[in-house]
Order: C-alpha cells, then structure tokens, then sequence
C-alpha cells in the first residue's frame, strides 16, 4: 500500500507464503515442481482445514522435466459430478 512500490517477490519463504495466503493477500504463486518425490520436508500447504482456491494461469515444462507453474487465487469449483461433465470430457484421440 506504499507509494511507488508495485510488486513484492518472496523466494522461498513457506512462513510469509503461508500468512500471506491466510491473509489473502497472494497476487501470484509461482512453484517449481521436480521429478523427483522427496517424502519428508516441509509442506507448502500444511494439513489445516483452510481451503485455498487457485486458477492455473501460465505453466512451462523444462528439458530436465522441472515444471513452473503460476497460479492466481481462484473461486471454488461446483459441486458439479461425473453425469454433470462428462460430456466436456475430451476422448483422448
């Protein structure tokens, strides 16, 4: 809210990630996804009953199978079931 500041960029950080995300106050969330499955460490998304609707806006797969995706936060999906979508189901041809 500072004059002449237009964008805040936290590398890295799960802490300020999480607050801003409980605050709502993430514009963007840019993750990097490895091919790799760690098991342990910290979680980005922790086992609270908060939900966090986000809506894919870009996303780039590298050579070495690292995956960017940026999200923006987004609204709720319906409720909406199988009977309800299939016909927007792509047939996979």
């Amino acid at each position: 809210a500072e004059d002449g500041v237009g964008k805040i960029l936290v590398p890295g950080s799960l802490s300020v990630v999480r607050q801003l995300l409980a605050e709502g106050l993430l514009d963007e969330l840019r993750l990097l996804v490895h091919p790799v499955a760690a098991r342990r460490g910290a979680r980005l998304f922790d086992e609270g009953d908060t939900v966090y609707p986000l809506a894919l806006r870009r996303s780039e797969a590298f050579p070495t199978g690292v995956v960017r995706l940026v999200y923006a936060p987004g609204e709720l999906p319906s409720l909406a079931g199988y009977d309800d979508v299939k016909g927007q189901v792509p047939s996979g041809d």
